[in-house]
């Protein structure tokens, strides 16, 4: 059987799945684009009203996971195309209604629902197109990570998508993007936006560039879910796809916790930026039924090596094999044979480990010191509350300062705590146990992943996500470019 085949295949089927779950909205609205299109002058897409009938169900599938959050849009806008998102921006402007922009509806506080006002759902704005000579992708917001993975393969390119299939581009993008093979391209994806075409909250349309409002791209680069834009089409650097792909993985008792992080420590300065390295704090799937939860967890590794050549890739791999965390792990693979599509499935099915889609929370840290935040965090993980909760450290980001950008690359590498359960009666619980690890995280941050912390219950962690030159910064700028406050600013923070 020809491998590449069955890869192309396999994408196609995660492409006509996902092709559905663009539709969902659209199909659950209950009315047809016309019938709404008098609402908005100019616009012809569907506009749902809170009192319509599909008004509930198109609102919940607006955000991926079980814990919808309790925010009611008076409209919510599904535009067709890019000239509609003015006629909703003067519409709004004209009327004094706030609007918040969806993409995919994957951030865990669903920011893009908000009380009042205008969602704007671009998640239909899914086109795609490809300068090969350039390495260059122009790629509309609705655009998800494997439709962009499937699309630049054709011309044996690639890009730092999300590491889970259906992640939409746009708010990946605008928050940062921890994406495949970060160390290697950046770092985080948002470095990796060349230019930007955007429509401000007046409706004119522009294109932020080095070149041309240099200040919008700044802020395109890490500003998140508080942009004072809609940014119609991103412009991306794209790079060689990978000739070889090949991956080990290493699991160890918990209380081997040090042998891996030691490990880590000693190969993460001089590894090759081509190798990911990712460990994870995690409950033990095989553990016996009933076994207590303090007793259930482990530690996973797995290094994704990105090479030229097999060769390039064994040699990436080699010092782990050689390690002691290889010896001492009770189940290893190593040197395992992948191509892009396929890790999708393998590794981060749908968002979670074993594409678990409940009720979610996250918190995360930029740190240089990932190995302390594991022992920190440790015994206060053995008692989470769920089995499904996990800790993920990112040891080889390779994060640098960017001028040019306002994410916070403050310190190297990433760690991500996150908080999944089932059960809405166990909410406080979860929520409790998530805000008590940050204790236990930020002395130890030197800045935080805005697309994975939890300002609901603290609004204040949005603004800890950026050094306080940065954060007066961005809102001078939304002062300058969105004077009546058309748009929504982050969770929590005033307009």
């Amino acid at each position: 059987m020809d491998h590449g085949s069955t890869s192309r295949r396999q994408a196609l089927q995660q492409l006509a799945s996902l092709g559905a779950l663009g539709a969902l909205g659209l199909l659950r609205s209950g009315q047809a684009p016309a019938a709404a299109a008098g609402a908005i002058p100019g616009f012809g897409g569907t506009v749902t009203r809170r009192e319509d009938a599909g008004y509930e169900g198109l609102r919940q599938s607006l955000v991926w996971h079980r814990s919808k959050p309790a925010r009611y849009p008076d409209l919510i806008a599904q535009v067709r195309s890019e000239d509609e998102i003015a006629a909703v921006l003067r519409h709004a402007a004209a009327n004094r209604l706030k609007v918040a922009v969806r993409s995919g509806g994957h951030n865990p506080t669903g920011p893009s629902l908000r009380d009042g006002g205008i969602c704007l759902d671009l998640s239909a704005l899914a086109g795609i197109e490809v300068d090969r000579a350039r390495q260059l992708a122009r790629v509309q917001p609705g655009v998800r990570a494997i439709q962009l993975v499937a699309r630049l393969a054709q011309d044996d390119l690639t890009f730092p998508t999300a590491h889970c299939a259906s992640v939409g581009m746009g708010g990946f993008l605008l928050g940062g993007g921890i994406g495949w093979n970060h160390g290697y391209r950046g770092g985080m994806a948002t470095f990796n936006i060349e230019a930007a075409d955007l429509v401000l909250a007046d409706g004119r349309r522009v294109t932020a560039s080095a070149e041309a409002n240099p200040d919008l791209l700044w802020a395109v680069r890490g500003g998140g879910p508080g942009l004072f834009a809609a940014v119609t089409r991103f412009h991306l650097k794209a790079y060689p796809l990978p000739k070889a792909i090949r991956v080990s993985s290493y699991i160890l008792p918990f209380a081997k916790l040090a042998t891996m992080t030691t490990t880590l420590d000693a190969l993460a300065p001089t590894a090759d930026p081509k190798l990911e390295l990712l460990a994870l704090l995690m409950h033990d799937p095989a553990a016996p039924p009933g076994t207590p939860p303090e007793q259930a967890k482990i530690c996973f590794l797995t290094a994704f090596a990105f090479g030229d050549s097999d060769a390039q890739a064994h040699a990436m791999l080699a010092p782990l094999a050689q390690s002691a965390l290889a010896r001492e792990a009770t189940v290893k693979e190593e040197n395992q044979v992948f191509t892009l599509f396929e890790l999708f499935p393998k590794f981060f099915s749908t968002s979670t480990p074993g594409g678990y889609m409940g009720r979610y929370a996250a918190e995360s840290a930029i740190t240089d010191e990932p190995s302390r935040i594991l022992h920190a965090l440790a015994d206060h993980f053995r008692h989470a509350h769920s089995p499904i909760c996990h800790v993920i450290a990112s040891y080889n980001m390779n994060l640098r300062a960017h001028a040019d950008a306002c994410f916070p690359s403050t310190a190297r590498n990433y760690v991500g705590c996150f908080a999944i359960w089932d059960d809405a009666h166990a909410d406080e619980d979860n929520f409790r146990w998530l805000e008590r690890a940050t204790t236990f995280m930020d002395p130890w941050a030197k800045g935080h992943y805005i697309n994975e912390v939890e300002p609901r219950r603290n609004p204040e962690r949005i603004r800890q996500c950026f050094p306080p030159a940065t954060w007066e910064r961005l809102q001078a700028l939304r002062r300058q470019y969105d004077p009546q406050g058309v748009f929504h600013s982050w969770l929590g923070q005033p307009a």
